[in-house]
């Protein structure tokens, strides 16, 4: 008679977990993320989901790019390929909601849609322990808020220059779909 192996869960959440790491991976994230005492922030020394690899900055913490309001984003690396990617994991309160997990997986598709240089191409949706991600091309370079709390104002030339660009990727992103985009400070210059 066959036996079928058992099924692990995370032993913060309760969730299955497709992989032998005793936590799933946003447990884990949350774990590194918390200063609360070695126990919880060691609970995983690997932040990994599918073949991405979170990356971590000087103090150990996950290398976070920028955040709104579906989800975070980190840098991490395509251990597949060796390169660098962006990856957006959903919020940690979302998991579980129906909705959410819905709109999150729209935005995903909708942004794997849109071709264009001034936009972030999406390269990858995937499922990890039940938490929704996507991988999207990095792009290395420093932010627009980066530059103007650096260089305060910025001249007419540059900051239209830098306009230019936001517009005609926002133009692609109309034209492709119906898809609202948050536009941020944080983008690549």
């Amino acid at each position: 008679m066959a036996t079928t192996p058992a099924k692990r869960s995370c032993s913060v959440c309760g969730t299955q977990l497709a992989d032998d790491s005793p936590y799933c991976p946003v447990c884990a994230l949350r774990g590194v993320l918390e200063t609360q005492s070695n126990s919880v922030s060691d609970i995983s020394s690997e932040l990994r989901f599918e073949h991405y690899q979170v990356l971590r900055n000087q103090d150990e913490k996950p290398l976070e790019l920028g955040h709104g309001g579906m989800g975070v984003t980190y840098k991490a690396i395509d251990t597949h390929l060796g390169c660098p990617v962006a990856l957006k994991i959903i919020r940690a309160q979302f998991i579980g909601n129906e909705a959410a997990r819905s709109r999150f997986l729209r935005e995903a598709r909708a942004a794997a849609s849109v071709h264009h240089p001034n936009v972030a191409t999406v390269h990858h949706l995937g499922e990890s322990a039940g938490n929704y991600f996507y991988a999207m091309e990095f792009v290395d370079g420093e932010t627009l808020e980066s530059l103007i709390r650096r260089r305060g104002r910025l001249e007419l030339e540059p900051a239209l220059d830098i306009m230019t660009q936001v517009a005609a990727g926002l133009s692609a992103i109309t034209n492709s779909i119906s898809f609202i985009a948050t536009l941020s400070p944080a983008i690549s210059c």
